[in-house]
């Protein structure tokens, strides 16, 4: 996308929220090589810190990288008086349509809470510039109409309806406040990113996959047929139309609403532009397309119509073609070969990871003596050493994450904590075992930390260091604490040992809070194995 007439670029000082996803990672990557001066914060929950770390240099990465959520109250309101960033861009929301529907309260926790939060912090640091990725979802099912701004907004899913709450909210804190004092925002709309940005640095990466483009891809790699849900709409070929635009198209337009908010010397009104290609494509022509570019195809199955599915969804962006020139520029097959590049180029990042088993330590591993003051009084629970071998023999590596309060409330010290897991690791030498890692959160909980399980930080920052792939890895424990952080974290699956804690949690529990209940860790053990 070209940059619109009389517009004229400038280096600015950008903080990226939820950098580290797909079109957050590809917007950093164009304003990098733009020569902006770029920020990413990001939580990791959806995000890889393999996409950081490809586009920060190792001597920015540890200061221009922030492991935060975007609405906390401490880390983000410091980083932003500091900072004095000149724009904030949020992408840092979570997007699974169907997810939301199962969901509703934690996709408005993170979409419309955090986003307030951050809004409230930013504006209170006298940062004045906002730009929202936001979603064409908010429009509903429009029929076959192109989907303009002035469309009735009317979401059909609790995602939808999170991104339409925000945008509101954008356009009452652009009214409030005396002369510059309130917000300057735009917010961009759009329906399916795609693509690769051209360097292959980094690309789209979720799990579970939902997008039709990847998600054809992988399976042409694996050799697995193609699912088509609906051949006999109302289309040319009787498939559903949707609008891709490449991910650098988006990239580029963040970078136009950027120099827009920045190149004028009074405050704007809030403003929203949908962006997209004005046409769309089918699923056909986005299947044919793939075996184009990989010179390979596999069998497809044409199955009924899914529920609500309608025939065509296509963005107008006349909008947003006169006031930020833009124009989705790259072809489908472009679109197709740089998401072919990077998928083949993340199956062998992801083969270069680690996979491990996240392990809650008293009540799981070690009968639960409480506040430990005398590491001799640590014993393993029956069968544990055991199923911990099995674990490491299949290449599991080993991750205590746990709660320890009692350093934070002056009932041992971090000397004690290390002795007690020297005795513990004594105790699993015997069968040559030893844990590979341990992260730990030390604060009480009236302390409100980012670490204390059940949120997701320690499995997190472990698998930051360590270099673990979620995807593939597994979360244990016998608390609720446990399982949810598991969860949260995007683990492959969360299991419940009936040891410790376990049977009454398990007397808590609903059903989806658990993949699995074992009766001991050598149960667990045998389910996270034979899952391979």
């Amino acid at each position: 996308m070209s940059i619109g007439a009389g517009i004229t670029p400038q280096r600015a000082k950008v903080l990226v929220v939820g950098g580290a996803g797909y079109v957050g990672s590809a917007t950093c990557a164009w304003l990098i090589d733009r020569g902006h001066e770029v920020w990413i914060l990001d939580d990791l929950s959806t995000g890889h810190f393999e996409h950081v770390r490809a586009l920060l240099p190792k001597g920015l990465l540890e200061t221009r990288f922030i492991h935060s959520r975007a609405g906390n109250h401490k880390m983000v309101p410091a980083l932003l008086a500091r900072e004095r960033f000149d724009c904030l861009m949020h992408f840092a929301a979570r997007t699974l349509v169907s997810e939301s529907f199962a969901k509703p309260e934690e996709y408005y926790e993170n979409n419309v809470i955090q986003t307030g939060e951050l809004l409230n912090a930013m504006l209170a640091a006298g940062t004045r510039s906002f730009i929202f990725s936001s979603t064409c979802s908010i429009f509903g099912n429009p029929g076959s109409t192109a989907i303009h701004e002035t469309l009735p907004k009317q979401p059909d899913s609790p995602y939808g309806a999170t991104k339409l709450e925000v945008e509101r909210l954008m356009e009452t804190l652009s009214k409030e406040g005396q002369g510059d004092r309130g917000l300057n925002a735009i917010s961009l709309r759009y329906f399916n990113a795609a693509g690769a940005e051209p360097g292959v640095r980094v690309g789209e990466w979720h799990s579970p996959e939902s997008h039709l483009i990847p998600s054809i891809l992988q399976a042409i790699m694996a050799g697995r047929p193609i699912e088509i849900f609906g051949t006999d709409y109302s289309t040319p070929d009787g498939t559903c139309i949707r609008d891709y635009v490449d991910v650098s198209d988006l990239a580029a337009a963040h970078e136009a609403a950027l120099i827009r908010l920045l190149g004028v010397p009074h405050r704007r009104p809030f403003e929203a532009f949908n962006l997209g290609s004005g046409t769309g494509f089918s699923v056909r022509e986005v299947i044919d397309t793939c075996f184009k570019v990989t010179g390979s195809k596999v069998d497809m199955i044409e199955s009924q119509r899914r529920p609500g599915d309608p025939p065509r969804l296509v963005a107008d962006s006349g909008l947003a073609q006169r006031a930020l020139g833009f124009k989705a520029e790259r072809t489908l097959e472009e679109m197709v070969r740089t998401a072919w590049q990077w998928e083949c180029k993340r199956t062998e990042v992801i083969g270069t990871m680690k996979k491990a088993v996240f392990l809650d330590r008293d009540g799981t591993l070690n009968e639960d003596p409480g506040y430990i003051g005398n590491p001799d009084q640590l014993k393993l629970l029956p069968g544990v050493a055991d199923a911990l071998s099995r674990l490491q023999k299949a290449g599991y590596l080993l991750v205590v994450v746990s709660n320890q309060s009692g350093v934070g409330r002056g009932m041992f010290t971090m000397e004690t904590l290390q002795h007690v897991h020297e005795r513990l690791d004594q105790l699993l030498a015997a069968s040559s075992v030893k844990i590979d890692h341990y992260e730990l959160c030390i604060h009480r909980p009236e302390d409100e930390c980012d670490c204390r399980k059940p949120k997701p930080k320690l499995i997190l920052d472990a698998a930051r260091k360590l270099r673990i792939d979620l995807t593939r890895s597994f979360m244990v424990g016998d608390k609720l604490s446990d399982l949810g952080t598991g969860r949260s974290a995007g683990c492959q699956g969360v299991a419940l040992v009936r040891t410790g804690e376990g049977k009454t949690t398990e007397s808590k529990m609903n059903g989806t809070q658990a993949d699995y209940v074992g009766n001991s860790l050598e149960d667990v053990a045998a389910w996270i194995l034979n899952r391979r």
